[in-house]
């Protein structure tokens, strides 16, 4: 978990980037902000560190496996090592992310680099270094002397594209935690895999969202098409996966496809499509590890079966496909029984 209560913001540099296709070009700022004002510096604080609520870690890689030769990775440690160099390296950063600011579907905005100092990550006080970018601008109204006027900014409660990185864990690319908000495009993707080149830090809480993404990619694709098993059995299914992550410590993979899937038929191909999704999405599944809470409650949204009927009703299921009886009746409408002992 990351906490900033005793962070202090030391260094603001900020650079206009924009998009070669487009004809626009890089601005350069001549030195760091003054940042002596109280409320400009608390709400930049907030802006670039209240944004980072999930742990899922990442680190810097290169495709040749040599953490050394990312730009990032390097203008990075270089500030670390010598804080009074970010302008320097803050330049560097603009220009390498200019030059991955090619595709048209990518938008120009204000880069920001900024130092940290004194962050507390999973127990270990750290410094950092923040990369950030500001793409969307919102209208807002202003009120003075009785004039009412419009204008153009970043809106602070919204952070398209950051990152920080943390100084600990160097040799293996550092520990860093990012944002993207705009990736909905295969070409806005940039940021994670061409500018800053990351790889998820394959932790507890990596895994135990990735068997639970799995897990439900399996029931929607492949175990109706196989087993022709209804939106009731479905629920279930899922609905013995959140038993399994709620109620247990440590994770094994055999003790959880055994009671999740029962079948013996069904364990098979969910460890076919296991391997396949581990190919297709680049992920990677180990057989054992501790379960992640906090990431059973982030991905509790997935465990919700919902059987949607035309567009009349919704059927919330959580458990015992027992209870529920499907059918057709002599005129040849579709029908749901639901037996309950209580109703809230």
């Amino acid at each position: 978990m990351i906490n900033y209560l005793e962070a202090a913001l030391q260094s603001v540099c900020v650079h206009f980037v924009g998009n070669q296709s487009e004809g626009e070009d890089i601005q350069y700022s001549p030195s760091p902000l003054s940042i002596e004002d109280e409320v400009l510096y608390d709400t930049l604080f907030k802006y670039f560190l209240t944004h980072f609520k999930e742990p899922e870690y990442f680190h810097f890689t290169f495709p040749t496996g040599e953490v050394e030769l990312n730009p990032v990775y390097n203008f990075v440690a270089n500030i670390f090592d010598d804080p009074s160099c970010i302008q320097e390296q803050s330049v560097k950063i603009a220009r390498h992310l200019f030059e991955k600011s090619k595709h048209p579907n990518i938008k120009s905005g204000e880069l920001y680099i900024t130092f940290f100092t004194d962050l507390l990550v999973d127990n270990e006080m750290v410094d950092a270094v923040g990369i950030f970018k500001s793409e969307t601008k919102d209208v807002f109204l202003k009120f003075d002397s009785n004039i009412l006027l419009a204008d153009k900014g970043v809106n602070v409660g919204k952070l398209d594209k950051g990152c920080l990185i943390f100084n600990t864990e160097r040799d293996a690319g550092f520990k860093i935690c990012n944002i993207d908000h705009s990736n909905r495009f295969k070409e806005a993707q940039y940021w994670r895999e061409e500018f800053l080149v990351l790889t998820s830090r394959t932790d507890d809480y990596y895994q135990t969202k990735n068997y639970i993404q799995v897990t439900k990619s399996f029931i929607k694709d492949r175990m109706s098409k196989e087993f022709d098993t209804d939106k009731a059995e479905e629920a279930q299914t899922m609905s013995r996966s959140f038993e399994y992550f709620k109620n247990n410590e440590k994770f094994d993979a055999i003790e959880y496809e055994t009671r999740v899937f029962k079948d013996d038929k069904v364990v098979e191909a969910f460890q076919d499509y296991k391997d396949e999704y581990q190919n297709t999405q680049s992920k990677s599944f180990a057989d054992e590890f501790e379960i992640s809470d906090y990431a059973v409650k982030k991905q509790s949204k997935v465990f919700k079966s919902i059987i949607k009927l035309d567009k009349n009703f919704h059927i919330y299921v959580h458990g015992d496909k027992n209870k529920i009886l499907k059918g057709v009746d002599d005129d040849g409408r579709k029908y749901y029984i639901l037996y309950y002992n209580d109703e809230a």
